[in-house]
């Protein structure tokens, strides 16, 4: 199992250095999930000066803002956040963090027309167009200027995921090192690492339910060891399980 473990790392090590060889402008994408800091990890193995930058929304749980801040400065990882709002959350002001916001006024005016027809807020009826204003466009500004992004997907999180390639050519190539790992592997590695997890991985619910997949808040819910790690994203919606729409939309 070890030698196994050992395998994997090296296995991921040379696909993203093989990646950074052969694309001058490159980046890590991290979310501050477990599998994204396992890649970080990984990249900066490989490439200690590697950028990291990261998509962030109004409605990140706090508590990712924190873990955020504490592994920037514990790791060094000068990262840099794009992210649609009006002002810089107070948790990132004052911790050396690069933020870079975007406009706002398009996302609050289709939220308030949403709240006004359905007296609900725009996750709850159009969870799609949410992800697009809030993910996929600063996802398309972080990009724009990369010829390769890396990322931490994995095959194994759920339905969406399950015939992802560890190099995809889509415009902007995107390298998951990664893909085959599975998810005690990652929380082995991390822990290996002697990184935490984002507190949240680590609430247990009383039915014996765990977060095992972190997005915004209130589109993230707990699931049982049997159901896939994405199963408690969207729940409720028509897009339970699914993408945001960074890993499925092309972004340049």
């Amino acid at each position: 199992m070890y030698k196994k473990m050992l395998d994997k790392i090296a296995h991921s090590e040379k696909i993203i250095r093989d990646a950074v060889k052969n694309y001058r402008r490159i980046a890590v994408a991290c979310s501050f999930g477990k599998d994204s800091m396992a890649t970080v990890l990984l990249a900066r193995e490989v490439h200690p000066e590697i950028p990291v930058f990261s998509i962030m929304t109004i409605f990140k749980p706090k508590e990712t803002f924190e873990y955020l801040v504490r592994m920037n400065k514990r790791l060094n990882l000068n990262v840099t956040v794009y992210m649609v709002a009006r002002d810089v959350p107070p948790v990132l002001s004052g911790n050396g963090i690069n933020v870079k916001l975007l406009p706002a006024w398009r996302f609050e005016k289709e939220s308030a027309e949403v709240e006004t027809v359905y007296g609900k807020k725009i996750y709850e009826v159009a969870p799609d167009r949410c992800c697009e204003l809030l993910k996929v466009e600063p996802a398309k500004e972080a990009v724009k200027d990369l010829d390769a992004w890396v990322c931490g997907l994995r095959n194994t999180e759920g339905r969406t995921r399950k015939d992802y390639k560890e190099i995809e050519f889509r415009g902007l190539v995107k390298v998951n090192p990664i893909l085959n790992w599975t998810e005690e592997e990652v929380r082995g590695y991390l822990e290996a690492k002697g990184v935490e997890l984002h507190p949240w991985y680590n609430r247990v619910f009383p039915d014996g339910r765990l977060i095992r997949s972190i997005g915004c808040e209130p589109c993230t819910s707990p699931v049982y060891d049997w159901q896939e790690e994405r199963e408690g994203r969207w729940k409720g919606t028509s897009k339970c399980g699914g993408e945001c729409g960074i890993h499925t939309r092309r972004l340049k």
